[in-house]
């Protein structure tokens, strides 16, 4: 029977950055592996990585979304946060003075060595481990949440062994239709702008529906004015609205970062999804957002239940949708330094 319980957890806003601490250990690079694919047989592949920390340090896989990336925090040669600010960094949750943190660039997308789609949650598990044997390392706690956790559960029914510690935000062993259903349509309109010339709109496109599957409607209540800019008369820019300039910055923003082939790849990675139940590790601890609409708490619960063991399964209510992995910083630092929520009455 899964233990799950829905807890109100402490949440603060995310610090400044820290400043780079130039006596941290950093070491990146690019792993050549071959890879068996599920899909596309054998490939020679690399993978980029960065580890920060000591590599005596008890090491810690932190994996993210399809943009998060390998850099996780500032370092002397890269002063920029890193995709989890406030979460990972000096004197955060994941601390590189305490631990060996280590992340890695997504597989997926046009390579130097041709077209890699489709790729699995279980390919990218795959790359990791080379990784971690090109550092030698033997095995590592996992911090996944959303494509990330994805990833880290595809890694622990592969390499069991490997995982000392799992904690899995936003994510579960597999997805749901309208999840599905709502990437589907963001994908077509990638294509279909790359079809006719304009991929940056149709990958900006995607990537503004993709932002209303993020974060709730909850917030979206509280944080946009419903009521338009300025209405557009004949010969006049057209109506425009509040949520709407948002969601074009977002797109905009987005296209600077992506091409259209790497977002197909890791977009369609997430629905081929699928991990079974019962190779959930008896160690996991399971995090959920009360409003996320893309992994909602009932398939954390269902992920939990058919696992076979007791497993902690929080459930953390927030404005932000699947987003809170990011926003609730407090909580989610909470959880990852204790394993249990700090309840508020």
């Amino acid at each position: 029977m899964a233990n799950c319980s829905a807890a109100r957890v402490a949440s603060h806003a995310a610090p400044a950055p820290p400043a780079p601490d130039p006596t941290t250990t950093v070491r990146s690079g690019v792993v050549r592996a071959d890879i068996s694919f599920d899909h596309l047989g054998e490939r020679s592949v690399e993978i980029a990585y960065e580890a920060q920390g000591s590599a005596a340090a008890p090491a810690t896989i932190v994996l993210g979304g399809i943009s998060a990336g390998r850099h996780l925090a500032p370092t002397a040669a890269d002063p920029s946060p890193g995709w989890w600010p406030g979460v990972v960094g000096d004197g955060a949750a994941l601390d590189p003075a305490r631990q060996q943190l280590i992340g890695i660039d997504y597989l997926g997308g046009d390579t130097e060595d041709g077209l890699l789609r489709p790729v699995t949650t279980h390919d990218q598990a795959r790359a990791l481990a080379a990784v971690l044997d090109h550092l030698g390392i033997a095995a590592a706690s996992f911090a996944g949440a959303s494509y990330g956790g994805m990833v880290a559960l595809a890694f622990a029914e592969l390499f069991p062994a490997r995982v000392a510690r799992l904690v899995i935000l936003c994510a579960a062993h597999r997805t749901h239709p309208m999840a599905t259903a709502i990437r589907s349509v963001q994908r077509s309109a990638a294509q279909l702008g790359a079809d006719t010339g304009q991929a940056g709109r149709g990958l900006a496109l995607a990537r503004a529906l993709a932002m209303t599957t993020y974060r709730s409607t909850q917030e979206f209540e509280q944080r946009f004015d419903p009521g338009p800019l300025g209405v557009g008369e004949p010969g006049e820019p057209p109506t425009r609205f509040p949520v709407e300039d948002y969601l074009n910055a977002r797109g905009a923003d987005f296209i600077t970062r992506f091409d259209t082939e790497r977002f197909l790849a890791l977009s369609e990675s997430i629905d081929l999804h699928r991990t079974d139940p019962a190779s959930l590790l008896p160690h996991a601890l399971l995090v959920s957002f009360d409003t996320d609409s893309l992994v909602p708490p009932w398939l954390v619960d269902e992920l939990a239940a058919r696992s076979g063991r007791s497993h902690e399964h929080v459930t953390v209510p927030s404005l932000f949708g699947h987003d809170a992995f990011l926003k609730e910083v407090g909580a989610v630092a909470t959880l990852l330094k204790t394993g249990t929520p700090e309840v508020v009455r």
